[in-house]
C-alpha cells in the first residue's frame, strides 16, 4: 500500500509539472503575439491585435532587467533590502489605492450595484429583497455572502457621523486588503523558495501591478475574497513546509479563509478544490491523519457557507429565496457568440431563467438542448470550433489589463477629464501597452519556473503546485463557462509567486545546481530567525 500511495504521489507530481510546462508556455507564447483589449467603452468589445514581436521583446527585456537590477541591489543587504522594497511597495499601494478613491471616484455598477444596494436596504431595516421572485437574490443567491458582508460594513459606517455613500469607505478597506494581499503573498513567496532574491522579485512585480491596484476601487468580491486566498494559501503551505511550528494554528487558518474566500466569491471553489486535492495527497504521502480531517472540515465548510448565509436571512426575513440560475445556462452561454467576445455574458442565462418563469429544472434542461445542438454544430465545423475557442481564450487570457478599466469605468458625478482619460479616452492606450508587457513578464517568469525546474531535475514537493493548480482549474473552467478576462485576474494573481522564482533565475550568474538563488536561501532563513518578521 505504501509503495502504491508514493507512487501515486510521485505520477501527481509529474504530472502537475508536465501541465505546468504546457500550460505556461501556451500563456507566454499567446500573450506575447497577441493582445486583446476593449477600446469602445460602450459596447466593451473585446478586440483583438497581433504584437509587434520586435517591440514586445524590448519592452519585455527592459522590465526583467529592472526587476532582477532591483532585486540584486536590495540582495546586497536582504535583511534591509526585503523591508525597504516590502514598505515601499506596501506605501505605493497605499498612495495610488487612495489616489483612486480620490480622483477615480468609482461608484458600483451592474451586479456590483445590485448586491451593494441589498446590502444597503438590509441595513436599514427593508428585508423585501429577501423574497422568492421580485429580487436580485431570487435570480443569483450565491451573491448572498458578498451582501452579507456588505451589509456588516455598511452598518459600521452608520455609526460615524459622515454624510457619504458607504462604498467609499468600502473602497479605503480594499486598498488595505490589497495590501493584505500583498504582504501574505510575499510570505508564501519565502516560505516555497527560500530566496531573498525571489522575495525582492516578488515585491517589485507586486508593486508593479497595475490592474491589482485598479480591482481595489471594485466594489464586489474579487478583492476581499482574494486577501482571503491570500491567507488561507500561506496557511497551507506553512503547515506543509513547517509542520512541526504550531500546525493547529495553520491548519484553522485555513479552513477560517477558505470558508470566507468561498463565502464572498463562489468562484473560490475553484482554489478551493487545488487546496483538497493537495492536502488529501500530502495527507496520503506523509500518513498524517490529521491532514485527511482538515480536507473534510475543508470540504464540509466552504460548501456550507452560503446555503447558511441564505437560510439565516430567511429566517429573518420570514420569506424565502428560489436556487436561482442553474450552473446549466451558464455552460450554455458559454458556447455563444456574444457581443462583446466568444463566451462573454450575453444576458441567456437570466433570459432563460425568467422566460421559464423562474424555474430552475426547466432552465436547466432548456439549456442543456441548446448545448447539445451548439455540440452538434462544433463537430459539423471543426475549423469554427478552433476559431471560436481560440478567441475564446485569448479574450481572458491574453488581456494585460484583465478588463479593470472596465470593471472601474462608472464613476458618481464625473471625473477629471485627465483621469477619464485613462479609463476611457486616449491614455488608456499607455495602460494598455503597459499591462501588455508586465503580462508578458508574468508568464514568461512562470514557464522559466516550471522548464528550468523540469532541466535541473528538480523533484518539488506536490503543495509548491498549489497556485499553479488553481490557475489551470480556474483556465479549464472558464473555457467551457461564461467567459471574461476580470474571472482571470484571479487566476493570474495566483502565478506571481511563480514568475519570482522564474525571474530569481535569470539573476544567477553561477552554474546550474546549488545556484547563486539557492546560496541566499540559507541566508534568508538565518536573517529571518535573527530579527522580527519583515
Amino acid at each position: 500500500m505504501k509503495k502504491i500511495i508514493e507512487k501515486l504521489y510521485l505520477f501527481s507530481c509529474n504530472s502537475i509539472h508536465l501541465l505546468a510546462i504546457l500550460f505556461t508556455g501556451l500563456l507566454s507564447v499567446s500573450a506575447f503575439l497577441f493582445t486583446c483589449y476593449a477600446d469602445d467603452m460602450t459596447s466593451q468589445q473585446v478586440l483583438t491585435r497581433p504584437d509587434n514581436p520586435l517591440g514586445n521583446l524590448l519592452g519585455t527585456a527592459v522590465m526583467i532587467a529592472v526587476f532582477v537590477l532591483c532585486a540584486r541591489l536590495a540582495c546586497k543587504n536582504p535583511l534591509w533590502g526585503k523591508r525597504i522594497l516590502l514598505a515601499l511597495a506596501l506605501l505605493w499601494t497605499l498612495a495610488l489605492g487612495g489616489f483612486l478613491v480620490l480622483f477615480g471616484r468609482t461608484a458600483p455598477a451592474a451586479d456590483a450595484w445590485s448586491v451593494y444596494s441589498a446590502a444597503e436596504s438590509l441595513a436599514s431595516g427593508d428585508l423585501s429583497v429577501i423574497h422568492p421572485t421580485d429580487s436580485y437574490l431570487s435570480y443569483y443567491p450565491q451573491q448572498v455572502g458578498l451582501m452579507a458582508f456588505f451589509e456588516l460594513l455598511i452598518r459600521l459606517w452608520k455609526l460615524f457621523p459622515v454624510d457619504l455613500e458607504a462604498y467609499h469607505f468600502i473602497k479605503c478597506l480594499y486598498v488595505l486588503l490589497t495590501c493584505v494581499v500583498i504582504f501574505f503573498q510575499y510570505r508564501t513567496v519565502h516560505l516555497l523558495w527560500e530566496s531573498d532574491r525571489a522575495d525582492c522579485i516578488y515585491l517589485l512585480l507586486a508593486g508593479c501591478n497595475l490592474p491589482l491596484v485598479m480591482y481595489s476601487s471594485f466594489v464586489y468580491g474579487e478583492i476581499p475574497s482574494f486577501a482571503a486566498l491570500s491567507v488561507g494559501i500561506y496557511c497551507v503551505v506553512r503547515l506543509f513546509r513547517k509542520s512541526g511550528e504550531r500546525p493547529n494554528v495553520y491548519a484553522a487558518g485555513t479552513l477560517i479563509f477558505m470558508t470566507l474566500a468561498v463565502m464572498l466569491r463562489k468562484n473560490s471553489l475553484i482554489v478551493l478544490i487545488a487546496v483538497l486535492l493537495v492536502t488529501f495527497l500530502e495527507a496520503l504521502h506523509s500518513r498524517r491523519r490529521a491532514l485527511l480531517l482538515l480536507t473534510a472540515l475543508c470540504i464540509v465548510f466552504p460548501l456550507s457557507i452560503l446555503p447558511l448565509t441564505q437560510k439565516l436571512y430567511e429566517l429573518r426575513s420570514g420569506s424565502t429565496l428560489r436556487s436561482g440560475v442553474p450552473a446549466m445556462s451558464y455552460f450554455a452561454m458559454g458556447m455563444q457568440e456574444a457581443s462583446r467576445g466568444n463566451g462573454w455574458y450575453n444576458g441567456y442565462n437570466f433570459d432563460t431563467y425568467r422566460d421559464s418563469g423562474m424555474d430552475s429544472s426547466l432552465t436547466a434542461l432548456t439549456s442543456r438542448q441548446f448545448m447539445e445542438k451548439r455540440l452538434e454544430y462544433f463537430k459539423a465545423h471543426p475549423g469554427y470550433t478552433v476559431d471560436f475557442y481560440w478567441n475564446k481564450y485569448l479574450s481572458q487570457w491574453a488581456d494585460g489589463t484583465y478588463a479593470s478599466r472596465q470593471a472601474t469605468l462608472a464613476a458618481f458625478g464625473g471625473r477629471d477629464p485627465l483621469v477619464e482619460s485613462f479609463y476611457s479616452g486616449p491614455n488608456s492606450r499607455l495602460y494598455i501597452e503597459y499591462c501588455n508587457i508586465y503580462q508578458n513578464v508574468l508568464y514568461l517568469g512562470c514557464f522559466l519556473c516550471v522548464f528550468t525546474a523540469f532541466l535541473r531535475r528538480r523533484r518539488y514537493p506536490l503543495y509548491l503546485w498549489l497556485g499553479l493548480i488553481g490557475s489551470f482549474g480556474g483556465f479549464l473552467f472558464h473555457m467551457i463557462w461564461e467567459a471574461n478576462a476580470r474571472y482571470i485576474f484571479i487566476y493570474a494573481m495566483l502565478l506571481l509567486p511563480y514568475a519570482a522564482q522564474g525571474l530569481c533565475g535569470l539573476s544567477s550568474t553561477s552554474a546550474p545546481g546549488r545556484s547563486q538563488e539557492n546560496n541566499t536561501d540559507h541566508r534568508s532563513d538565518a536573517t529571518e530567525k535573527q530579527a522580527t518578521a519583515v
